[in-house]
């Protein structure tokens, strides 16, 4: 499906001329924006497209809606060119909510709210909008246009369902019909779609509506549906010789057979959620398996066969995620996916071996840190079972990744820096260097984070009672600005006396470590050894099949590479544009300690 084609079946009772938009934000860069004096909401939509909110109009408000994408941060997401799974569902619930319509997915960067509407020369019944935190900024700005023209909106996602507060202080405070913005928390499910769908069409819109159940049979394949044009996995650029052409050929499809976690991790942005609002929901095994098998009717390609599960953790499905893999195994599926999991998957081979013949070629893991003392600050489960076999982190990790690997899957862990004890003795000596030298030596991929107080996290909530947010608390202009970074690029909270309660250092930590690992070098030589041991261990399809167990080696290595993309994606945050100063001239400007600034003097320059 592209830009200029819409592949819908129209038939002579209803040509579809009413749609809904369904609306992914981006990240706007408002950091340079924190202490600016008498810089108000109003005036990120002139900071966006260079035009006055008061001079909006009918005749050019879409004009208002294309935002400069100069002034966007590019995500892990956009990095490893992975869809946004929830605006496809909720647009798929949207169609089964209103059978006379169609939706229209939009970005700010593909597919604009503003470009669709001037192609459509008709106002959309509605547009739907999803937020994480970092988002949240880009849906307000939206927001406040398309309310100058009185068209609807009702946002969901995460942060708007754990910081509800936000909608009335950011939004409806700076607009005149507040009566036409409508907030969702918790989930999007049928009914809630049914009803808001229903209440626009009565233009009696509620101020709150509240859903309950993650995923639901069913919610896929609607022809009325106008998906985005594909992104392009830009990492598939690095396989030697190859890679320019397979880059063409290649998409990265995004799924989910559960969703919902019953933990409450302090950092995650869910754990204060009330359990009932985020409580584990599965579609059924068939469902699942023949969403999959949809995908794949008119025959197996490289746009079809490589896909992204998404739930945070896939051992929260317990024994229905056994259910799911016998059904995906059984079927005639031919898939490589990368899924998040948990270290403690390593212990289950019989799981092991069944994700693997499932498809399973890649795991997000989440490490976070291999000094025991930070895992215990951040509450990890996996520190009992560290204690009692009586190793060290780094052995404990260790031993679980080759198993993942020896079963041809392959390891991209995720660390956090600007932990407690982190330590920082020079720029050649500091705890990142330790994580590098152990990804490295294990032959896995990393994605740094910092550390970060997100909005709607316990963390944030005691970190509110312990003024440890540096930017700002809730209801100012700084703390609106400051969601730029809740992607965790940055940390928001006090940084630890050990890194000198330095911003610049944490990030400095952060990019050195990534800098030592995401060579070009490294990714191959860890993505050549993975396609090895993906050859030798390969899935059901390529058990029998030479040219299947080919491609297993393929994702093997592909996958892999995938995880490299994150030296990319700091070194454009790093570095200074034109439009928007780069992390280290921003933090450099405002780090308060003198030995720390002359230290990094020298370094600075060279990102300017």
């Amino acid at each position: 499906m592209t830009d200029e084609i819409l592949d819908i079946t129209r038939d002579e009772h209803n040509d579809f001329n009413k749609y809904y938009i369904m609306y992914n934000p981006s990240t706007i860069n408002l950091m340079e924006k924190i202490c600016v004096d008498n810089f108000t909401i109003t005036d990120v939509i002139e900071y966006l497209t260079g035009k006055k909110l008061e001079t909006c109009i009918e005749r050019n408000y879409t004009e208002f809606l294309t935002f400069n994408i100069n002034l966007l941060r590019k995500g892990g997401l956009e990095q490893l060119g992975l869809e946004s799974y929830t605006s496809y569902y909720i647009a798929n619930q949207i169609c089964k909510a209103d059978p006379a319509a169609r939706v229209i997915l939009a970005d700010d960067n593909r597919r604009t709210i503003g470009k669709i509407i001037s192609g459509e020369r008709k106002t959309p019944a509605a547009v739907f909008m999803t937020a994480m935190s970092a988002s949240f900024p880009a849906a307000c700005a939206a927001t406040l246009v398309l309310n100058r023209v009185n068209i609807p909106v009702i946002i969901g996602g995460i942060h708007v369902s754990t910081s509800p507060f936000d909608i009335d202080t950011y939004i409806r405070g700076h607009i005149s019909r507040p009566e036409l913005v409508s907030h969702v928390i918790g989930a999007g499910d049928s009914s809630t779609i049914k009803e808001i769908v229903s209440d626009i069409i009565e233009s009696r819109l509620k101020n709150e509506y509240r859903g309950s159940i993650p995923i639901e049979d069913g919610v896929w394949g609607n022809p009325r549906v106008r998906e985005l044009p594909k992104m392009k996995p830009p990492f598939v650029n690095k396989l030697p010789i190859a890679g320019p052409i397979l880059s063409r050929m290649i998409e990265t499809n995004v799924t989910a057979p559960f969703l919902g976690c019953p933990f409450s991790c302090s950092f995650c942005s869910i754990s204060s959620f009330p359990r009932g609002k985020r409580k584990f929901t599965s579609c059924s095994p068939e469902d699942f398996t023949t969403e999959l098998m949809d995908k794949q009717r008119g025959g197996v390609n490289f746009k079809n066969r490589f896909y992204c599960i998404t739930p945070d953790n896939l051992l929260v499905g317990g024994k229905r995620l056994h259910d799911v893999l016998d059904k995906m195994i059984e079927s005639p599926l031919s898939i490589n996916y990368a899924a998040q999991i948990s270290i403690e998957v390593a212990d289950d081979e019989k799981l092991l071996k069944k994700l693997r013949l499932s498809g399973a070629s890649h795991f997000f893991i989440g490490l976070e840190s291999l000094d025991i003392r930070n895992l215990e600050f951040v509450g990890k489960n996996i520190v009992k079972k560290i204690k009692k076999e009586g190793t060290t982190v780094e052995e404990y990790y260790s031993t679980r990744i080759k198993k993942i690997q020896d079963y041809g899957i392959s390891v991209h862990g995720a660390f956090m820096f600007g932990m407690p004890y982190d330590y920082f003795k020079s720029l050649a000596d500091h705890s990142g260097k330790k994580i590098a030298e152990f990804c490295i030596k294990n032959k896995i991929g990393l994605q740094p984070t910092c550390l970060n107080n997100l909005p709607g996290s316990l963390d944030f909530i005691d970190g509110l009672k312990k003024d440890e947010l540096i930017y700002g608390n809730p209801g100012s202009m700084d703390y609106f600005c400051s969601l730029s970074i809740a992607d965790l690029t940055e940390s928001n909270r006090k940084i630890p006396d050990s890194l000198f309660n330095s911003p610049l250092v944490a990030f400095y930590i952060l990019h050195d470590t990534i800098k030592k690992v995401g060579s070009y070098f490294n990714a191959l030589n860890f993505g050549f050894y993975m396609a090895r041991k993906a050859w030798n261990m390969p899935t059901t399809t390529g058990v029998l099949n030479i040219k299947e167990r080919a491609v297993d080696a393929l994702a093997g290595m592909a996958f892999q590479l995938g995880s490299s993309t994150y030296l990319k994606l700091y070194n454009d945050l790093a570095h200074s544009t034109k439009w928007l100063q780069g992390i280290y001239e921003r933090l450099y400007k405002l780090e308060k300690n003198p030995e720390i600034k002359k230290l990094f003097h020298k370094h600075i320059r060279a990102f300017i």
